[in-house]
């Protein structure tokens, strides 16, 4: 009993950073969600709305994969590095390696911004924007926010190396709100106050990144000051002596841990890219599509279904952030010092990750199958009723299960030093993405694209499945024992709810708005119990409520089998 504390213990550390993140990624991805229902109105004609938002996602997509370079693995890396040190009660190392990154991303973010700048022309000549000028205005008014939000990650790395996900989840939030506020005040002002131009509401909407990161910055330093003394050990920084590292070693650290993260975390931006960059040039090669017509089938499915999807993967990568320092200690640990008495390698982590594969399955199967079903009103709510848009977010849906995926069995690798494999497999995918994109899009058009993803991004993730494998001597036949129920669960979840949408479908129609609200939230609910019931009833729930799941199965008379007892 003993030896199975520190892994319940990290199992607890996981499942509250887990719901922390994911519950403030699904509030700042419905308020994102919600922000664009006005923001598509007051642009004006659903024909500017759509070239408004492709407009949109241009600067966005150039700005995600700069950002993602500029830091998207520092959080991460000097989480992983702080937890290691603080695991060590040298705290000291621990403050250094924070103040000396914090130097590193104030440089790193004003290059990126200078950079961005600079290169706008080039990144926007090969865009589907109708003006060449007005892809620049966007992309150039990212530029203070990518000069600022390095600085707020590694503030967010900070907090994440101490195991507390709490200040980095309510900034998420307040850095939302601050965002939309802006940006939908700004574009009322200029297009239903004054009709200004449809460019400079937009260039207005991408700006307010920076707002949000400002008031983001200033939620962190309130929390920082607020609760000092959790997170400054003064007697504890003074007992290990720490001269022997000096500012360059830190340095040198923080770059050489953090770039195999800044490149796998740049995977789905790389991706979108690819798509960004290949789509007009193919797609007026092998259709007889108008260049309208395409910039309206790339809006559908790169901006607008892929806004919906991102509610989903966002869940999943807040599974990713909170598993690598969790992990990452477990493994250290075993490596260090084997259990003894073991017969099993590596116990705890293989547990970590056990626990972690039924975390991601139990969010995100019902999530992505869910939208799934529901894409046509979903699609009709936020956007506007579209037949084909529906069927590109019903694609994306099941693709958001592969990108979760990928992001989740990454951030496993990565937090068992597996750096070399992690950058191999993310390689060897975005090669196949290239190879399939021309093909799969002369096959089956615009689809084509998604399906390039998907497959490039499958073939990823069971290339690291078999790398974990060798590693740890995990059996998948173990990984499935701990999975199938959760995946029949959500197979008959999404059997019932399909057949209520069904019935549903023939009373409302298709394009009245408050029969698709309607038509959510009925079969939101149908669904859900559906699941509740089936999770309750083979234990799964208990991963993420713990004891109430016995209250809960009691309450509703439900009786618990667990994997281990079939």
């Amino acid at each position: 009993m003993k030896s199975n504390k520190p892994a319940t213990s990290a199992q607890d550390r996981m499942t509250q950073g887990s719901a922390w993140m994911s519950i403030a990624s699904l509030l700042s991805r419905i308020l994102g969600l919600l922000y664009i229902i006005p923001w598509m109105s007051w642009m004006g004609t659903p024909a500017e709305a759509n070239e408004a938002h492709a407009l949109y996602n241009i600067g966005y997509n150039y700005y995600s994969l700069f950002l993602a370079v500029a830091v998207a693995g520092v959080p991460s890396a000097i989480a992983k590095q702080m937890a290691y040190y603080n695991g060590r009660n040298d705290y000291k190392t621990s403050y250094r390696l924070f103040k000396t990154a914090i130097v590193v991303m104030l440089i790193t973010g004003i290059i990126a911004a200078l950079l961005l700048w600079f290169l706008a022309p080039v990144f926007a000549s090969g865009t589907p924007a109708r003006n060449l000028a007005d892809a620049v205005a966007v992309i150039r008014s990212l530029v203070p926010a990518l000069a600022i939000i390095p600085l707020l990650s590694i503030s967010r790395g900070f907090f994440q190396g101490f195991q507390d996900m709490k200040p980095s989840a309510i900034s998420q939030i307040t850095e939302q709100i601050a965002r939309v506020i802006y940006m939908l005040a700004a574009v009322y002002m200029i297009r239903v106050m004054s009709g200004g131009a449809m460019v400079s509401a937009v260039t207005q909407s991408t700006f307010a990144a920076f707002i949000g990161a400002v008031v983001a910055l200033i939620t962190l330093a309130f929390y920082a000051w607020r609760n000092r003394s959790d997170y400054y050990h003064p007697n504890q920084a003074s007992l290990t002596s720490t001269d022997q590292v000096s500012s360059l070693h830190l340095i040198k650290e923080i770059v050489i841990v953090s770039i195999p993260f800044i490149i796998t975390n740049s995977a789905i931006e790389f991706s979108k890219i690819i798509d960004t960059n290949t789509f007009m040039p193919i797609m007026t090669r092998v259709s007889n599509l108008s260049p309208a017509t395409l910039i309206d089938q790339y809006s559908a499915y790169s901006a607008n279904a892929n806004k919906l999807i991102q509610v989903i993967i966002s869940l999943a990568v807040a599974i990713s952030v909170t598993s690598i320092p969790v992990i990452s200690n477990s493994y250290a640990k075993e490596k260090l010092a084997p259990s003894k008495g073991s017969d099993e390698p590596l116990k705890e982590t293989k547990q970590l990750i056990f626990h972690n594969m039924q975390l991601f399955s139990l969010i995100m199967l019902p999530a992505s199958l869910g939208m799934a079903v529901v894409a046509e009103p979903i699609y009709n709510l936020v956007f506007a009723y579209d037949p084909l848009a529906t069927s590109y977010l019903q694609i994306s849906s099941f693709m958001a299960i592969i990108l979760g995926l990928f992001s989740v069995l990454v951030a496993t690798l990565q937090a068992m030093n597996r750096n070399i494999q992690a950058v191999l497999g993310l390689v060897v995918g975005l090669i196949l993405k290239l190879l399939l994109q021309y093909p799969l899009l002369a096959l089956f058009g615009t689809p084509g694209a998604m399906y390039a993803t998907s497959i490039a991004f499958l073939a990823i993730s069971i290339y690291y499945l078999y790398d974990m494998k060798k590693l740890l001597g995990i059996k998948m036949s173990q990984l499935v024992a701990k999975t199938w129920s959760i995946v029949w669960v959500s197979i008959l979840m999404t059997l019932v709810a399909w057949l209520t949408f069904k019935a549903l479908h023939f009373f409302t129609g298709p394009t009245n708005l408050l029969g698709s609200l309607l038509q959510i939230l009925v079969v939101a609910l149908v669904g859900g119990w559906v699941f509740l019931v089936g999770t309750l009833h083979y234990r799964k729930l208990d991963l993420l409520i713990g004891n109430k799941a016995d209250q809960l199965r009691k309450l509703l008379v439900i009786e618990g089998v667990s994997d281990e007892t079939r």
